[in-house]
């Protein structure tokens, strides 16, 4: 009676590192897709990097499903060494004539659309500049009554703003126009 085999033939290895070139290809299209969305949409730093962080995720993932259906859920460094191998000739043959292609027609898509759309972002624009100088005016205006409500009032007991005021609560940095000293001078009695 013969048991399970607990390793590979050299066969099989080799099989499976075949099967690991050939699997590099379709992780060489799942790239050129991010290569194409980035032509598409200009990306900065960060979402560029949240992107290659979500294709090394993928790669993972697509690297523990073939270890498992192919592999009998057994881990070789060689996988991914093919896997580079392959990825590399997809990259450097087709991948390449693919993403020529892809730019053009990208380029040619936008300066249609940049044709059909130009008069509507000209006066989209003017909208826009007419609606921010409404609001810059707005702008100034409230700077300007802010200004004026930070003036300070002059303390006088005989105008209406000052009428209900109590004396011992003056302003500090006010000058007293026009008030009238209201202390008593008292003279002191010889006892």
């Amino acid at each position: 009676m013969e048991g399970l085999e607990s390793f590979f033939t050299s066969g099989q290895q080799l099989q499976l590192f075949l099967l690991s070139c050939a699997f590099g290809i379709p992780i060489g299209i799942v790239f050129d897709i991010f290569r194409v969305m980035r032509m598409i949409i200009h990306h900065n730093k960060i979402a560029a990097t949240l992107e290659d962080i979500l294709f090394f995720c993928l790669y993972g993932v697509f690297l523990m499903c073939f270890t498992i259906s192919m592999a009998r859920s057994e881990f070789r460094f060689y996988y991914c060494f093919g896997n580079l191998i392959g990825f590399t000739l997809y990259y450097m043959t087709a991948g390449t004539a693919v993403t020529k292609i892809l730019r053009k027609i990208i380029n040619f898509v936008r300066k249609v659309l940049l044709r059909i759309f130009r008069p509507l972002i000209k006066k989209f624009a003017l909208i826009c500049e007419k609606i921010r100088s409404i609001f810059v005016g707005s702008l100034q205006n409230i700077k300007s009554n802010k200004k004026n409500s930070e003036t300070l009032l002059i303390d006088d007991g005989n105008l209406l703003y000052n009428s209900n005021k109590v004396k011992k609560n003056k302003r500090k940095n006010v000058k007293n126009f026009g008030v009238k000293s209201s202390k008593k001078k008292t003279k002191k009695r010889n006892v």
